[in-house]
């Protein structure tokens, strides 16, 4: 098993890692979206990173498919540009959950290996003080 202290250091330089890989994708969501088109080419939605439409293009040939094929048109682009959009934050966003948890099974054992309670509460107390040092947003 790895020595506390050595594991502890380590994971506050992964941590230290996410936090700077996690605001440069901060600072991307306001450029992160997605635009697609259905497949008859006629209707363009564009959203934001957060799924919200922020742009719809109809041409004017697709106002003469009738309400429900427009309709239909317009959630295909619109479903598109989703998934377009999901597909960018998750390539920006690739690692960030799984490089905490690797080499933490060393540092605190397998599940019920109570022995490494101990080593837990310190664990505790480090990432409390590696908190205390991160920014807070403004009030």
């Amino acid at each position: 098993m790895t020595d506390p202290l050595s594991g502890l250091d380590a994971l506050a330089g992964r941590l230290a890692d996410i936090e700077r890989r996690f605001a440069g994708l901060h600072a991307d969501l306001d450029e992160l979206g997605g635009t697609a088109t259905d497949d008859t080419g006629l209707v363009s939605a564009t959203v934001d990173a957060t799924g919200g439409l922020t742009d719809l293009t109809i041409e004017p040939a697709a106002l003469r498919s009738g309400t429900a094929d427009l309709a239909a048109m317009v959630l295909a682009a619109y479903r598109r540009a989703r998934a377009a959009a999901s597909a960018e934050l998750d390539e920006r966003a690739e690692g960030l959950d799984a490089t905490l948890g690797a080499g933490l099974t060393e540092l605190f054992g397998k599940p019920g290996d109570f022995a490494a309670l101990g080593r837990l509460e310190e664990a505790v107390a480090r990432l409390g003080a590696l908190d205390a040092r991160l920014p807070r947003p403004p009030a």
